[in-house]
């Protein structure tokens, strides 16, 4: 994404430049404003309720959202195979959590449900109750090493009090989203 934005930033500043002194300015926010809104991965559309499968305008991914998919390169595509729909409420739908061992496992588990989590309301937080729940469900919970797992793996979430729960840091953001580009491809 970063990539694209730099090639077409030569083109965007010289159309800009075209224009008035005075206008230069809301020119380049109102097209880097469309640049961003038509590169950036859009909601997947919900159907209605009367399962007649027709569409309904998208719901809004979350802004802090749209700029973590934009960061980590992920396209609606990519998006789509590991999480339906893409916005509020949203499941993940992988059959294998990636990682070798059940302590890589339910520390990949823990940063996928934080960002389902960001995918309905903006806030990339994990429960641990959740997370303690769909580590049975995905058959890699380890009742004995559980908060020694997440200790080990601690740069991936901000500093919590014990019990809090997740919240997941820069490199945590990073991680998760090489792991849904890892299980889109798989």
């Amino acid at each position: 994404m970063l990539d694209k934005l730099k090639a077409d930033f030569d083109g965007i500043l010289e159309l800009v430049n075209k224009c008035p002194a005075n206008l230069q300015e809301v020119a380049l926010k109102t097209i880097l404003e469309h640049w961003f809104t038509s590169n950036t991965v859009p909601a997947a559309p919900k159907r209605d309720d009367n399962g007649s499968g027709d569409k309904v305008p998208p719901s809004v991914v979350p802004s802090g959202v749209r700029s973590f998919l934009t960061a980590n390169a992920i396209t609606a595509e990519i998006l789509e195979k590991v999480f339906h729909p893409t916005g509020p409420g949203a499941q993940l739908q992988v059959s294998e959590i990636p990682g070798v061992g059940n302590s890589s496992q339910q520390v990949n588990l823990a940063l996928l449900l934080a960002v389902r989590q960001a995918l309905e309301n903006g806030s990339f937080t994990c429960t641990l109750k959740e997370l303690r729940e769909m580590a049975v469900y995905y058959n890699c919970y380890d009742s004995t090493n559980f908060s020694k797992n997440l200790k080990t793996h601690s740069k991936y979430f901000k500093p919590r009090a014990k019990g809090a729960d997740l919240e997941l840091s820069g490199p945590g953001q990073k991680k998760a989203g090489e792991l849904i580009k890892g299980a889109a491809s798989a």
